[in-house]
């Protein structure tokens, strides 16, 4: 019973104890020989100074191994993705396995340089950055802890929160957090939903960067386990039983006098008793690790008010946190007149300290469980609604281990930058794993940017390719990087500011029996730029017979006077000239000009003869297509590792002809490697922009080039902004047969598009949402396919350095005067059919000499008079 309730006064009892205890301590005392006391305090020096050596040691010991490992611990952002949204078991998970840091050797004399921190601040631009600072030795422990939380990306924290200058003249303000209450009273267990880092996220999107504003939050956790873990449920069992004791009213004169077990409490008291037992059960049961803890906030502001409100806000943050316990500010208040805390002149230094190097000496000692933190041992997730945080992107698996890119290492080609705990590096791909390659997002997303890093890299290791811009800009960022490989250089620029003088492609000056490859090209050329369908079966068969006619009349006619693209108007509106053909062509095309070319309507040659004319009409066009004898050839690019750089000009439809007309050379001369061992197919990189230019509606030609082009040796990276402006045979050839598969940001429709090729993972809005410079990549690595996952572009500077300097001016690629080449065309209708006549008189096409019968020209598409010509 209480002894206010039942009447007895404990006063007289406490009186005698008191006097008895004083009695017998004068006893004690006055029985102390001092002669054997000094005697014995000499036997004891010895003893006494090694211990105190011994201690000293200890101590120096400790301080110095606090100060090595203070600098030596580490910083790492933990960047989320979007849709980061971890289980409270994979949370606890992750703080058992932080706990797990406590068992190093020797960890007493560093412990106090040894606590887990959880960093909250902005970046450069405002938004929460979440970071973790642990000892160095621990660093490869906090790695595998991480590796827990599904698309938690790390960072080097110099790269997540940017460069920040504090201007000089800043107020700070200072504030530790303490338990309110004994440490056995729990504060609040969150859920996720919503994240307890919404109110500081809010704090952070609040400041004035430009201004100097800066918040800091910094959460210590010292794990402990074992004898240490022992140690703390003891402690917070004396602290329950104390609580217990103040809850039922009694006091030490109670113990003293024997009192306090014959009391009963009553049903308010049995109850707060009861409400004691259950937070003792919650900290020592299902609670995971327990921690003390070490809690700093520090702002800066030009103003004191302001950085004083910025606290403010912080302080209400933590108020969540609320329950039977909660977080206080540690100091001792003035009665209403101020406050004596962490931000006291003589405490500032040691607070400063300990915020800065990681130092862990609280105000007082605060116990606290896993559960109780669970908010902060993981980074924001998908229940932050705030939108200032600094996250990664979409949802995605890690990279594959791509090797990091070394420019001296010619097989590897770089792809772009993957994040990691020591920042972004640079990675590549193995050119044997790498066949065709999709790039696709929006324009000046870094999508070109990074196809020049991987051409550029290509051709000076060795590779011979063609890189066809239509705007030009890519192949001035190319050629600096070219020093010392002239020789091999072929430009064809025909964008505007492009030179007269161009290198001669005469599509028709026959080498090596390709006439059929010829032909081929040009018709699948036309027919694709001027998008002829199933239904413009006359035009294409036009075309057909008029490529084959010329090319059969090159096969007999001195190179010199080899017909161009130009004869083709001629061909098909002179019919003197036309006789003068006749005879030099195979039967089959003979009857097609004699018996049914008449019964066509003068409008339908008007579609190719109008092209050839626009081509005609361009200097620049003229000069490239109009030499009889060419100085560039694709078969011999291909087999000489030539770098040709072609703008064909991102004009219309005569710009885009162009362009197919070289795609189409290409591909055609890789077919006709056919007959080579597949040994010596020399691999040639074909990088083709706005690939949808050259993807007509025509019968799917280039699909089915793709589709076969692999084994004759080429190898293919396309790009174009957006997947649905390709041919669904294209596409799916692309998708069918790449190595790998990049996208920057592209609209819903077409991510929805992409994203079916990866099963639907990640979500299309993750690739409407990327930033620039950021793609989500597939890439053939060791030969399979890995799954998606985030990469970041790259410039030819960060991959191979700054172009080297010319030691003197860079020669020309061959090319050919615009007047000389005008001057040619004018008499070369005239001296082909004069040369014609002769042959044909003379008799020259017989016995060994009869080339008509060997070039054929394709395969005749029969006539439709009933069908357009499109």
């Amino acid at each position: 019973m209480n002894s206010k309730r039942d009447g007895s006064d404990p006063r007289p009892m406490i009186a005698i104890a008191v006097g008895a205890g004083a009695i017998a301590a004068w006893r004690v005392l006055s029985s102390i020989d001092l002669d054997r006391l000094l005697a014995l305090a000499e036997s004891l020096a010895p003893l006494l100074l090694g211990a105190a050596a011994i201690a000293s040691a200890l101590a120096r010991q400790r301080l110095r191994s606090t100060r090595r490992t203070l600098a030596g611990r580490r910083a790492v952002a933990v960047v989320p993705a979007d849709e980061f949204d971890p289980k409270p078991e994979a949370v606890l998970h992750f703080a058992s396995q932080l706990a797990r840091g406590d068992r190093s050797i020797g960890g007493w004399f560093d412990r106090r340089a040894s606590a887990v921190r959880v960093r909250l601040e902005p970046d450069a631009e405002g938004r929460l950055v979440y970071l973790v600072e642990v000892p160095e030795r621990m660093g490869e422990l906090l790695r595998t802890a991480l590796r827990g939380y599904p698309g938690a990306e790390l960072r080097s924290p110099t790269e997540a929160l940017g460069e920040r200058e504090v201007p000089p003249g800043t107020e700070v303000v200072r504030a530790e957090l303490v338990l309110a209450r004994p440490s056995v009273e729990p504060l609040a267990r969150l859920g996720f939903e919503p994240d307890p880092l919404s109110l500081f996220a809010a704090t952070m999107s609040a400041l004035k960067l430009e201004r100097g504003e800066e918040a800091r939050v910094c959460f210590d956790l010292l794990p402990a386990i074992g004898l240490r873990r022992a140690r703390l449920r003891h402690r917070l069992r004396r602290e329950a039983r104390r609580l217990q004791r103040r809850q039922i009213g009694g006091g030490w004169w109670d113990r003293l006098g024997g009192e306090e077990r014959r009391r009963a409490a009553g049903p308010e008291e049995s109850f707060g008793l009861r409400q004691i037992s259950k937070a003792l059960e919650g900290k020592l049961r299902d609670a995971g690790p327990l921690f003390e803890a070490q809690v700093l906030l520090r702002c800066r502001a030009a103003e004191r008010g302001r950085a004083k409100t910025t606290m403010q806000s912080l302080l209400g943050a933590f108020e969540v946190l609320t329950d039977q316990n909660w977080l206080r500010g540690a100091g001792s208040p003035l009665g209403g007149e101020g406050f004596l805390g962490s931000d006291a002149p003589w405490r500032r230094a040691r607070f400063d300290r300990r915020i800065e190097s990681g130092l862990f000496r609280p105000a007082r000692r605060n116990v606290l469980t896993a559960r109780e933190v669970a908010g902060f041992l993981k980074p924001p997730t998908v229940h932050c609604p705030v939108e200032n945080v600094l996250r990664s992107g979409a949802l995605l698996a890690p990279a594959p281990p791509l090797p990091e890119f070394d420019p001296e290492q010619k097989d590897l080609i770089p792809l772009g930058r993957v994040a990691g705990e020591q920042g972004e590096r640079i990675v590549g791909v193995r050119a044997t794993d790498t066949f065709f390659t999709y790039i696709a997002g929006r324009s000046r997303y870094g999508k070109t940017e990074t196809a020049i890093t991987m051409f550029t890299h290509l051709m000076r290791s060795g590779q011979g390719g063609l890189f066809l811009d239509p705007h030009g800009d890519a192949l001035s960022r190319i050629e600096p990087y070219l020093v010392g490989l002239e020789e091999r250089v072929v430009r064809i620029d025909l964008g505007p500011g492009g030179p007269a003088a161009q290198p001669g492609w005469n599509l028709f000056e026959l080498g090596g029996g390709d006439g059929e490859a010829r032909v081929e090209a040009v018709v699948d050329a036309f027919a694709s730029a001027m998008e002829w369908g199933e239904r413009s079966t006359r035009a294409i068969n036009l075309t057909t017979q008029a490529a084959g006619a010329l090319a059969a009349i090159a096969a007999v006619l001195p190179k010199a006077m080899a017909p161009t693209l130009f004869q083709l108007p001629t061909l098909l509106s002179d019919a003197e000239w036309r006789r003068a053909v006749l005879p030099l062509l195979p039967r089959a095309s003979q009857g097609f000009w004699l018996d049914r070319f008449p019964l066509l309507s003068a409008e339908a040659i008007t579609p190719l003869t109008n092209m050839v004319d626009r081509l005609r009409a361009s200097r620049q066009i003229s000069t490239l297509l109009g030499q009889s004898e060419s100085s560039f050839r694709v078969r011999e690019a291909m087999e000489h590792r030539q770098i040709v750089l072609a703008c064909p000009g991102s004009g219309g439809t005569r710009d885009r002809l162009l362009a197919n007309l070289l795609l189409f050379d290409v591909l055609h001369a890789a077919r006709s490697r056919g007959a080579l061992a597949p040994e010596r197919r020399t691999p040639f990189w074909v990088f083709l922009d706005e690939v949808q230019s050259y993807d007509g509606a025509a019968s799917g030609n280039l699909a089915a080039l793709l589709e076969q082009a692999a084994k004759f040796g080429i190898r293919a990276v396309l790009m174009n902004q957006n997947p649905e402006r390709l041919q669904a045979a294209t596409l799916n050839a692309l998708t069918t047969n790449r190595s790998h598969l990049l996208s920057s940001a592209l609209n819903s429709h077409a991510a929805a598009l992409l994203t079916k090729e990866w099963g639907g993972q990640p979500s299309p809005a993750a690739l409407t949402r990327l930033p620039r410079y950021r793609f989500i990549a597939q890439v053939t690595h060791e030969g399979e396919l890995s799954r998606p996952f985030a990469l970041g572009g790259v410039r030819v500077e960060d991959a191979l350095g700054e172009p080297p300097v010319a030691e003197g001016p860079v020669a020309p690629s061959p090319a050919a005067s615009s007047t000389e080449v005008l001057a040619h065309q004018e008499t070369l209708d005239e001296r082909i059919a004069e040369e014609l006549r002769s042959i044909a008189k003379a008799g020259e096409v017989s016995g060994s000499k009869e080339p008509a019968e060997h070039v054929q020209p394709a395969e005749t598409v029969w006539l439709d008079e009933e069908n357009s010509d499109g």
